[in-house]
Formats: structure tokens, sequence, C-alpha cells
């Protein structure tokens, strides 16, 4: 590994990517990225089983995708155009609920007016949830700007504030403001699994990006989430970066309250030769390892010490979320089964908080209480073959005691509650969709502590730290930005900014206000 790079990257995801394509492009600066797997692109990556199954991690579906519209305004950017869209069905989203499926069809107005043809004597407090939803945006935009803002432009905060008091609500206290009908409230919040909290938990303002993040419909890249990182790494290599895997950032080196290097392990080592931990200097560090990695894991400062306390007992009282995931290689089409590459949010009752609660022993009780099924085949044109994906909520105790024994070599205790919990997914979904069971072929299964073994994220934690209210208070949680205490040393990523893979994209475009000249501020917030 060479020495001279200008910023060096920790972890590959989609912050990383973009921030790095970015400052490649407009500032040739070269950038070294460090990931700790052996695939790149971290929720943007894929696997495969037998040359021709693919299956995604963590990218089902991204909305703004239309021409002209913000994510996919970032994406042409940072992909230089060689990133292509496929668009969803219309009805890219089905609530699957006992005795009743709604569809969520594409084109904010199409939305709107389904429910109210559905609730009728709620109309005028449907038009009210629309504009909060604008305004509550409108005030997370300018607090994101606000909080990420280069310290010497800091004044400007005042000036752009927006206030909206519902914004730091919980998303169950809005809604019962707002709506008279339980039903409708349960409905509206269908979408609550891709931030992984209920209601009664989940700030509002992150409910209402997500639901204006989908209003025009949804998008898959063609080739599947891995033609994100193939498109831009080209880009950073270009200007004479580079990105390395299998290498594990064991600590940030700071001196003086300034962050200078990392300090790395090489996780495969050449046969028969033992290599010590080597340090790669930079001027720049960007950790895209998530603000508990970074604040409890890389840094050994004082100058942290606070943050590290702080996040600890944020997460003891927010816990992270963590799933499992059956992935499925399909005998046939599911197309047979009236699919057209929908997601499907399938729901035992219309009681979030219970479906939530019951996530802690389904499987002991032989029943999972929802599943999301996606079919990735069907929404990427270049499949071959057909797939798909059932995902629950899984608490990460049940499978914590199986955590330091090796990767696909755990012993048959644990294998035999990952095939106990796939078989009751498969079965669940099987109910819904009869005939599914009989289009698998094979299909493979992760859990809490697969994910924690692949990325090091906390109790295999795949939001970042829980969206509750006060993660989006920056007084409350200054850790979640991308200014840090330690000079050089910036977050990006989800926990910078916001959730899933749209909002780690923007933090790394947040990242770069600070990164870049002040000349290119302009030409990022026309980007944004």
């Amino acid at each position: 590994m060479q020495q001279n790079y200008d910023v060096i990257f920790i972890g590959s995801g989609i912050g990383s990517l973009a921030a790095a394509s970015l400052l490649s492009q407009w500032e040739n600066k070269r950038c070294l990225i460090i990931e700790k797997h052996w695939q790149v692109g971290g929720y943007t990556h894929v696997f495969k089983r037998k040359k021709k199954y693919v299956w995604d991690v963590g990218l089902h579906y991204v909305g703004q995708i239309g021409e002209g519209e913000q994510i996919r305004r970032v994406f042409d950017t940072i992909t230089k155009g060689n990133l292509k869209w496929n668009r969803m069905p219309d009805v890219f989203d089905k609530f699957v609920y006992p005795g009743e499926t709604f569809g969520h069809r594409s084109r904010v107005e199409n939305f709107r007016t389904d429910l109210e043809a559905q609730f009728p004597a709620e109309k005028d407090n449907i038009a009210q949830y629309f504009q909060d939803i604008q305004d509550v945006l409108i005030w997370f935009q300018r607090t994101e700007i606000g909080k990420n803002l280069p310290l010497a432009l800091k004044w400007l905060i005042p000036l752009i504030k927006k206030d909206v008091p519902y914004a730091l609500m919980t998303t169950e206290a809005y809604l019962k403001q707002r709506f008279e009908s339980e039903k409708l409230r349960s409905l509206v919040a269908s979408q609550w699994g891709d931030f992984g909290l209920p209601p009664s938990q989940s700030a509002f303002c992150l409910h209402a990006i997500l639901v204006n993040h989908f209003f025009n419909g949804a998008a898959y890249p063609v080739g599947s989430s891995e033609a994100i990182a193939d498109s831009i790494i080209p880009i950073i290599e270009a200007a004479g970066g580079k990105v390395i895997t299998s290498h594990a950032v064991e600590e940030i080196i700071v001196e003086n309250g300034k962050a200078t290097g990392v300090r790395v392990k090489n996780l495969r080592p050449v046969e028969g030769r033992s290599e010590a931990d080597v340090t790669i200097n930079a001027k720049t560090i960007v950790s895209c390892a998530g603000a508990y990695n970074t604040y409890v894991k890389l840094l050994k400062t004082e100058e942290t010490a606070d943050f590290k306390t702080r996040i600890l007992d944020f997460n003891k009282r927010n816990p992270p979320v963590s799933h499992i995931s059956v992935y499925l290689a399909l005998k046939d089409s599911p197309e047979k089964l009236g699919m057209q590459g929908e997601n499907h949010w399938i729901y035992d009752s219309w009681d979030h908080e219970a479906t939530y609660a019951q996530r802690k022993d389904w499987v002991a009780r032989g029943r999972a209480p929802m599943a999301y099924l996606s079919t990735p085949s069907l929404k990427d044109p270049a499949s071959e073959v057909h797939t798909a994906e059932i995902i629950t909520f899984a608490p990460y105790g049940e499978y914590e005691k199986w955590k330091n024994q090796p990767w696909h070599k755990r012993d048959e205790a644990y294998k035999a509650l990952k095939e106990k919990a796939a078989q009751l997914l498969i079965k669940f979904v099987d109910e819904r969709y009869k005939g599914f069971a009989d289009l698998v072929d094979f299909y493979e299964v992760s859990t809490p502590i697969t994910t924690e073994h692949m990325t090091s994220h906390d109790q295999g934690a795949i939001y970042g730290l829980a969206c509750v209210p006060e993660r989006f208070d920056i007084d409350k949680s200054p850790w979640c930005q991308v200014h840090t205490p330690i000079k050089n040393l910036h977050l990006t990523g989800a926990d910078s900014t916001s959730l899933g893979i749209a909002g780690a994209m923007m933090g790394g475009v947040a990242t770069c206000a600070h990164l870049m000249k002040p000349w290119h501020l302009p030409k990022l917030l026309k980007l944004v």
C-alpha cells in the first residue's frame, strides 16, 4: 500500500464511495478506501452462489430515481452516469394485512387518492398529513445543512433554521394527533421496517423522510447493487486512489488532538508469513464505520471519552435493530404467483407495536409476526435466474452465544436454529402466496451475528444508531454529524445524516462540504 494518499476512508459503504468519487472528480484527491470484508460496497454489496444466483444484502429499492430527482442526480454524478436503473412496477410496495392488501402506487397524487378513497371521512386529515411531510422535509434538509456546514459558516444556521414542532415527536404521537382511524395510522406506517423501529419509538422526521423518498415510486440498479461500486471504483483509481479489501482498521491514530493515520490489520496475510499491523498516514481520515465503531472502538484518545460514554448509554437505552435474512434460489419465476418485482410487507396483525414486541421469541413460539419479501431477480433485467429474499427482525441475544465460533463453521445447534427460522418464514410467506414454498430450490440464512461478523456493527445493527427522536437532536446526539472533536477526522454514511442507502449516500455528500475547497460548496448545494 502506498503512503501518499490524501484521504483515508474506513469502510467501503456508499458514504465512502460517494465522498471519494466526488473528491476524486472535483479535486483530484488520492483516496484510499479500507474495507474489512472481502467484498466492496458495505450494504450495497451482493453475494453469489453457483456463479449465477445473486442476492443483495442491503439495497432492495431506491426512491427519487426519476430523471432530475435528488437521489438520481447524486448517483449520476458519483458514477458519471454509468449506473443504470430499472423502474419497479407502478405498485412497488404491497402492504399485506389479514384480510386486506393495499398497493402503494407510484406518484404522490395516486397514493393520496387511494388513501382518501379508503378513508373518505379523513380526507382533510390526509391532506394535512401530506403537507406536514413536506414541512418536515424542509426542516430536515435545513437542519442537516446547518449541522454539517463547515465551522466557518456556522453563523448561517439561524438564517436557515425552520421550526417544526412535530418533527421530533414519535411517529405514533404524531399519527394519533393527525388521524382518527387506527387502521389508517397503521396503513401509513406500514414501511416502518425500512428503519427498524415501530411508531411508538421512531422519530416522525424519519418517517416523513422515508415516505417522501418513495412518493414517486422506486427503482433498482441494473446489474444488481454491486453495479454501484463497480461504477465508482474506476473513478477513484483514475485519480490515483485505491480500494482494498480484507483489511481491518484497528485504530485511528490521534496525535495532539489531530487524526494522522490509521493502524490496519491484514485479514488475509500471505501463507507462512506473519504480518504486523501497518500504520498508514494521511492528512484526512473519514470513518464510514458508524458512530459507535468510531468513538467506542477505533478512537483510544481521552478527547472523545465523553462521546464514548454517552454513545454506550444511548445504545443501552435504545438497542440496535438486528435481523435475519433467508436468501432463496427459486426453481421458476415468482411471476407464476402474480409477483412483478414489487416488495411485500406481510403482517400478521394491524398492530405494529405487538408485531415489534413479538420479534423477541417468534422462533420459539413457532410463528413469525411479519416478513418483508423481495424478489431481486424480477427487479433486475440483467438477472438470468430467479431469486427471493425474506427478511424479518431477530433478537441479537438469541444468537449471541455462537458469535465467537468461526463463520460458516458454527455448531449444529446454531444451524438448527437457523433452519427452524427459515422454515417458519417460508411457511409464513406461503400462507399468503400459495405455491411459494414449492418454488424454493435451496436457501441460505444470515443472522445478527453474521452481520456483526461481516460489518463489525454492534449487535449486528443494520440501521446504525436507533432512529429515536433523540438521535436527530444534535444537542442530545452531537456524534450524529460529519464534524468530530478530532481535527482532520470526519464521519460519513448513515450516522452522519440519515438511514438507508440514500441517507448514507447523502452523508458522503455532506462530508465533502467539510473536505472540499469553499468554492465547491455552491456546486454541492446545487447537487442536493
